[in-house]
């Protein structure tokens, strides 16, 4: 048993090393792209920048409509300084000019057109977001990056909807596809910022739904590529769709198909599946502080605790236009729920009330008007997937709090595993058929 354990964990620890490995190769190797390559377009998307504010609302005053250019600013200026200087250094070490008292937009243009030096450290993330924005910009403007993102993530959608519909499962690809819907996923083309994790997302779908007829020791695995990937790739936004909704699909398949299994040993593979994921994910960040500090000389994992503090505890973080420190440790949880209901200010209480409760009693009404006699394997699963971006949101509150217009699209994951945990329980109605 002892054996078996230690040759699974050098299995996982292995898959790790190379995901890690191979994705930072690929963002070394968009670092050797000179920049002289990329200059016209970089200027043209650094134009674009200076023309807008940090954050801008795109439809009215909703909060779901925000466009974080402030973001996106820090993407392309870590993106051009990756260019610069040594590449084994400059992946490793990514500083950005901040424009200082001229805001992060002007940082940007002052970069490209003036060769402004780096004043402001960002070493604890991956950046790998960077190496995409690098290669899209040998053809095209960052208008011209986002869409691509845009158009690769609805065919990955698309493709995860083929999946499920040639496994006869168009009410769960229904289900995912309302889901979608109801977090206004069609907004992740205002900023690069909020399309990787959802790209990433509907990569591991497709994989998650096929290999888990193989047994759950491809969970797990793809577990520990997608918890490593989206910590190369996400700046803290959604990342756990990544791993979340994967899951809840995985569940929601097998009770469908009868193959679920006990309770327990379903909470035993999602056990498994988030602690590889998890390990994972924090894995990269320490594989990355390690690095850092041993080419900057500097204690990059003081640094990135320092932040750690500011997104639970709160801090002096920018915002859009008004004060950023929640009131109390549920704010992040409330403001998330206001943005998801089309709020219009940071925390609206009325509205989050309103609308959970129209909500939850036509969900409540469907149940109990075409309820199954026994209830669903899957549900209890379901659920604690779903509750578990409730957690997310009260231990990153501040971080939540402030950044809500895009966190709140991690909801997708409560919202498919409730929908489905009703879909799974009721029985539509059938119509007797004559006698002969």
């Amino acid at each position: 048993m002892i054996r078996k354990f230690f040759c699974s964990a050098a299995k996982h620890t292995a898959v790790f090393a190379v995901v890690l490995f191979v994705l930072w190769l690929l963002l070394f190797l968009s670092a050797l792209i000179p920049n002289d390559a990329i200059r016209g377009n970089m200027e043209k998307s650094a134009n674009t920048y200076k023309e807008h504010s940090t954050y801008e609302f795109v439809k009215g005053n909703k909060f779901n409509s925000i466009a974080d250019y402030y973001a996106d600013a820090l993407w392309l200026n870590i993106a051009w300084n990756i260019g610069e200087g040594n590449s084994l250094k400059s992946v490793i070490q990514t500083d950005y000019y901040d424009g200082e008292g001229l805001g992060e937009n002007a940082g940007l243009y002052l970069t490209i057109t003036e060769g402004k030096s780096p004043n402001t450290d960002y070493t604890r993330y991956w950046h790998g977001t960077a190496m995409f924005i690098r290669f899209g910009h040998l053809l095209t403007d960052v208008e011209g990056v986002k869409l691509i993102g845009f158009i690769v993530f609805l065919l990955l959608v698309g493709l995860t909807i083929f999946i499920l519909a040639r496994k006869k499962h168009w009410d769960l690809a229904a289900i995912l596809a309302l889901s979608l819907a109801a977090v206004q996923s069609w907004n992740i083309r205002l900023s690069m910022e909020y399309q990787p994790s959802f790209i990433l997302a509907f990569v591991f779908i497709p994989l998650f739904l096929i290999l888990e007829r193989r047994g759950d020791k491809w969970l797990t695995i793809l577990s520990v590529v997608s918890g490593t990937a989206v910590a190369f790739f996400d700046f803290l936004t959604t990342e756990t769709v990544t791993i979340l909704i994967p899951l809840a699909l995985v569940i929601a398949v097998r009770t469908k198909e009868n193959r679920l299994g006990s309770l327990k040993e379903n909470l035993l593979l999602l056990l498994k599946c988030g602690i590889c994921w998890v390990l994972s994910y924090g894995g990269a960040f320490i594989v990355k502080w390690l690095i850092a500090s041993m080419v900057t000389g500097e204690n990059a994992f003081a640094l990135a605790f320092s932040s750690a503090e500011v997104h639970t505890l709160g801090g002096n973080m920018q915002t859009i236009d008004i004060e950023n420190r929640p009131d109390n440790f549920i704010s992040g949880l409330l403001a998330n729920l206001t943005v998801l209901f089309g709020g219009t200010e940071r925390v609206q209480p009325e509205r989050v009330m309103l609308g959970l409760i129209i909500c939850l009693l036509l969900i409540f009404s469907v149940w109990y008007m075409l309820r199954k006699k026994e209830s669903s394997k899957g549900t209890t699963s379901l659920l604690i997937l779903g509750g578990l971006v409730f957690v997310r949101f009260l231990v990153l509150n501040n971080h939540s709090y402030v950044h809500e217009f895009f966190v709140y699209r991690t909801l997708i994951t409560p919202i498919f595993a409730l929908l489905a945990s009703v879909w799974l329980n009721i029985e539509l109605p059938h119509k007797k058929g004559r006698r002969k």
